[in-house]
Parts: structure tokens; sequence; C-alpha cells
């Protein structure tokens, strides 16, 4: 893409770097669009009339006019949707890991729809799905055969293009000049043409974004297919702009695979307009809300991805994204957002996949990450504001009764012991298997009270000199998972993960007994005492590790029952020791787990 104040092209590029503009332009403003979804900075002309847009041909359609750029944008009232039936007994799901993938999906045709993403595009593991379409039509665009897949999760973003390749079932004719690739977005899907990468003769798409797509098999040339309803194509001015960026890609393609004449591409007008009519009206919305600063960002920062990949140098629009007013005002904007959510309504879920996501895409455009380089300030605040939010508090009360000995030495032991454990954001987060995540730990031991604690012989030969009951220790870890849905629909927890360590301060509670042996026909001889350390540290907590183990938390307490609010969650269970264990031991124990946000 041009710098803004370049005001043509190079006169030496190929056709080929030049469609690679047009192709990033195209999927840039794929990313947006439909139904005229209010996207937080549309730029809406002062009135509807008739307007002509600036594609191949003449597109002429009753709607909004946008802007006062070179190339005004005729958006249409009544866009092109799609029709469609999803195949989801042929859905193919996979956890994308960070690192990237491959995912395929097979159509009932035999159709074969295969995403390839790379290690730098996620910012989250990502659970990405494709679903084959077992039909799809597009009043208006009549054809033959259509090879379409669903993308999910729908409007997912990322950071480096992912490919989209779809073959069509073996041995279908699929002639280049009848090749029309779309896409659909929106509760109304409605349709714009997608771009097809010019470099390959396979039907290829790279996107920033999740959505439809598919490879219709039009019924005429594309020319003939689109002249009329090339200004029906998309609902909103990206839309449209991508719709004749598209267009005039598709044709170059045509003519590359066809082996006539290369034509030189003239994009400049579509360049401007998209500057102009998306992209500054974004920006200029940036501060007003989370929403809108994201799609500023997004914006920017796909745009000088583009511009990186083409050679172009950065631009007043991508410093300012990266390092200046954009950046700023946009995550000031979502952490005071994020954290509100988090103080005020008790929604933990968000604050931490917001703040890791931040921080890789930090890492990702090199802000983040070097040795003896700070992080942003940006980045500063959102992890300050996950540690005000993701922090816990946990009370624990637990009652053991210990019987154990016979004859002379038969005797019970009570005990009952209580802490409050403070349960601060944890910045070595760590994750696990199923998905959840380690989020806070102890950041000391704290004391674990004793009271009540007595000790019982019934023989008469047996006494009880002293009790001395000493406290012990206990810190901890806490994660979470969230119910499904994800962070968009504000999940709730499904469950915490408790990993509780107890230890005596010296050797614990203890007592002082005389044990004396019987003498027939009655009386006490051959008196012996000592001191035993029976307490609930020895005997209770040992019978939380089996009930609790975990092959790869070695304990994880489980099966909250989930309250939300000030009181996040509470457990309560009963344990016992092993029925051929010496001793017999019953532990009632009653947690609540506060959620502390600090103000």
């Amino acid at each position: 893409m041009p710098h803004p104040a370049e005001g043509g092209r190079s006169p030496d590029r190929t056709w080929l770097q030049h469609a690679a503009i047009g192709l990033a332009i195209a999927v840039l403003v794929a990313c947006g669009g439909g139904d005229g979804a209010d996207d937080g900075g549309s730029a809406q002309g002062p009135g509807t009339g008739t307007g002509t847009g600036t594609g191949t041909g003449t597109g002429t359609g009753t709607g909004t006019v946008t802007g006062t750029g070179s190339a005004a944008i005729a958006v249409d009232t009544n866009p092109l949707r799609a029709t469609l039936v999803a195949d989801t007994a042929r859905t193919v799901t996979q956890r994308m890991p960070l690192e990237g993938g491959t995912l395929s999906a097979i159509g009932a045709d035999g159709s074969v729809y295969t995403l390839t993403v790379p290690n730098n595009a996620l910012t989250e593991p990502t659970e990405i799905s494709l679903t084959p379409l077992g039909s799809l039509a597009v009043d208006g665009l009549a054809s033959d055969a259509a090879y379409g897949v669903q993308l999910g999760p729908d409007g997912a973003q990322f950071t480096n293009y992912v490919t989209l390749t779809i073959t069509p079932p073996p041995g279908a004719s699929v002639p280049v000049e009848r090749q029309l690739p779309i896409g659909w977005s929106g509760e109304n899907n409605t349709v714009a043409l997608a771009a097809l990468d010019p470099t390959r003769r396979e039907t290829s798409l790279k996107l920033l974004h999740f959505s439809g797509y598919a490879l219709l098999l039009a019924r005429q040339g594309t020319n003939a297919t689109l002249e009329p309803a090339r200004h029906r194509l998309g609902g909103d001015a990206e839309a449209r702009l991508q719709s004749l960026t598209a267009e005039r890609l598709l044709q170059e393609r045509q003519r590359q695979l066809l082996g006539q004449t290369p034509a030189e591409l003239n994009l400049d007008d579509i360049f401007k307009a998209y500057d102009e009519e998306v992209l500054q009206p974004r920006i200029a919305a940036a501060g007003s809300s989370c929403a809108a600063g994201r799609l500023a960002i997004q914006t920017v920062l796909g745009r000088s991805r583009q511009r990186q990949l083409l050679g172009y140098p950065d631009d007043a629009y991508s410093q300012s994204a990266l390092y200046g007013d954009i950046m700023v005002q946009a995550t000031a904007a979502c952490t005071r957002e994020e954290y509100a959510l988090c103080r005020d309504e008790h929604i933990v879920t968000r604050m931490l996949p917001y703040y890791l996501g931040l921080s890789r895409q930090a890492q990702l455009l090199g802000l983040a990450g070097s040795p003896g380089v700070a992080d942003p300030a940006w980045l500063q605040d959102a992890e300050a504001a996950t540690a005000k939010c993701l922090n816990f508090e946990l009370q624990i009360d637990s009652q053991m009764v210990l019987t154990e000995g016979s004859d002379v030495d038969a005797h019970t032991v009570r005990e009952s012991v209580s802490a409050r454990v403070p349960l601060p954001f944890n910045l070595g987060i760590a994750f696990y298997a199923s998905g959840g995540s380690y989020v806070a730990t102890s950041p000391a031991a704290v004391p674990l009270s004793s009271s009540g604690y007595s000790v019982t012989y019934g023989h008469t030969c047996a006494s009880v000199n002293s009790t001395t009951p000493v406290d012990a220790t206990v810190w901890g870890s806490l994660g979470f998972t969230a119910r499904q849905g994800g962070v968009a629909q504000r999940a709730e927890v499904q469950d915490f993960y408790l990993t509780p360590a107890v230890a005596p301060t010296g050797l614990g509670s203890s007592y002082s007994v005389t044990l004396s042996s019987p003498r027939n026909p009655t009386g006490c001889e051959q008196p012996s005492t000592t001191t035993d350390h029976e307490s609930w540290v020895t005997a209770a907590f040992p019978t939380w590790i089996q009930p609790f183990a975990d092959p790869t938390l070695a304990m994880a307490i489980r099966d909250w029952r989930i309250v939300g609010g000030d009181v996040m969650a509470t457990k309560e269970f009963t344990t016992r020791s092993d029925p051929d264990a010496s001793e017999n031991v019953t532990v009632n124990t009653q947690m609540v787990l506060f959620h502390k946000p600090a103000p």
C-alpha cells in the first residue's frame, strides 16, 4: 500500500507486486462489513442517491454514498445474501496451538477445505472448526456449483495471514474464467467477493479473520455474472472496497492463468478510498470504546503487515498504531472496560485471556519480551489491572475425628483448624491440558490455626496429662476453567482447581499420655508416659490426597459449587482414612473462595 504522501505507483513494479497489493487490501477489508453493522467508526455521507462504484464495468445502485474521497463508494440497501445449509456432520474441530498447524475437512461431494495457520498468527490457543456446506446459493449470482465452508469461531482475528485452500471434487471441471470466489458475514450472510492469491493456480485465500468462504462455478463468465449484481456486493463501504479490489485481482489472475498478456493494475483510487472512508474514521473513534479501539488497531496493523510484506516502509498510521496514540487510547479503553467487568460483575474469565492476548500481540510486534527492555506502558497497565482483578482469598475450616487403639490404648482425638489464605495473581501462569490455567498463588505460607484440640481415653488405666495445639502453615495455588462460550459471551467459571499444601511448625499438635497395665482384679501398674503427635496435620490432611490426586497437578480439589459475586465458590467434602488403616479418621471440610478485586 503506498505511503499516504505518495501520489502514485513506482513505474518499475510488476503486475504481480500490484496484484499482491490488491490482495493485501482485499484481505484487510475482509475483516469487517456485512449487514451495515456499526464498527465504531463508519463514515456515513450526507444522504442517499444513485452512486457508481469504482469496479470494472458500471455498477449503479441506490444506497448511501460514503466519504468524500476520490472513489466514493455506493452501498446498496439490498446487498446480495447467501442462503446456505451447513453439513455439521462433517465438521472438523481442532485446538490449534500457538505454533499453528493444518486442519482439513471434506465435503459430501469430495471437495477438500484446508486451513493452514502459521506460528505467528494466534495470540492464544484456539479451537478452530471447518464445516463444509451441504448447499449454497446466492440469488443474483447464477452458478452451476458451489464449494463452500464455514470457519469458526466466527469473527476470530489473526495477527498474520492464515491460508484457506479450496480443492473441488476429483474430476470436477472448474474453468478459470468461471471461478468466482466469495465470502459472507453478518447475521444475514451478506456477500462480497473474496480475493484469490494471484500467485497460485489452486483456489487459495489469505485471511486475517474468519467467516464463510466459497468458490462458485459461475454459469457464465465472471464479467457477465457480475455485471447485473456488482453494485449489490458488500453491505458497507469496507466490503464494497473488498469486492472492487477482488474483482480487479480476479480478472488479472484469469488473464495470467489463461496465458494472456498481463495488464497494469491501477488500485490507487481504492487505496485512497480505503484510507479516507474506512481507516481514518476508525482511527478517530479509537478512544471511544474498547470495541472501537480494537477495530482501529486491527485495521491499522493489518494495513501495516501488508506494507511490510510488499516492501513498503511503515508510515505515520503504522507508527501510531504500534507506538503512539492509537495503541495507547485503544488499550486504555479495553483495560478499563475489562477491569470494570471484573470488579463490578465479578467476571473473572475475561481478564487473563485479554492480558495474555495483549502480551502476545506485543511480542509478535517486537514491543515486549526483549531482555533489558521494559514492556510498553499500556501492557504494564494491563498487567496491573489483571493483578487487581484476579485477587482471591480462601477460607478453610476443617474438623477431624480420629479413633484408634483397643483396650487401654483406645482413644479419640478431635481437632478443628482454620485459615484465611490470600491468593493474589501469579504472573508465572501455568496452563494444563483441560484448558484451565493457574492464576493465583499464595505469596507465603499462612497460619493454620488449631482449636478444640482434645484427646480422650476411655480406660481407667489411661490418663491424658496435657495437650499442646501447635499451629501449622498452609499455602496453595488456584486455577479455573471457563464454561464453553468464550470470552465474547462473558463466560462464567466452570470449575476451580485448588492445590493446597500443609506443613506443621515443628511437629504439630501433640499430647502427653500415661498408660498403665491393668491389674487383676482391679488397679493399674507399670505406668508409662509418652508424647504423641496425632493431629489434623498428620492424620486429616493425608485423607485429602487420594480423593483429589491428579496425574498432572499432584492434587487438585475440583467440583466447586459456583456462586458468583463476592463469594465466588464454595466446596464442602468429607474424607476418611483407608479402611485397612490402623486408625479411623473422618474429616469434614468447608471452603469458601472470595473474589477480592482491588479498588
